[in-house]
């Protein structure tokens, strides 16, 4: 399993070229970002939650919007 996770913007195919050149040597993993939308398309009321928490441990967003790629650490 890789360690490290470069996560690219869709909008960035050049980015995700070059750093999957870059790391295919490395314990590092490059996938490109496939979210589009919010799940929830519908404004229906939810009522109750299952998940206790937020699975994801950092938002990238900021990151993939500013410089196109984001790097998570595992």
């Amino acid at each position: 399993m890789a360690r490290s996770l470069f996560i690219v913007s869709r909008t960035k195919p050049g980015t995700y070229t070059y750093l999957k050149l870059v790391n295919e040597s490395t314990d590092v993993e490059v996938v490109v970002d496939r979210r589009e939308v919010d799940r929830r398309r519908t404004p229906q009321r939810v009522t109750s939650e299952r998940r206790k928490g937020e699975r994801r441990r950092r938002n990238v967003m900021t990151d993939l919007l500013k410089s196109g790629w984001a790097l998570v650490l595992r």
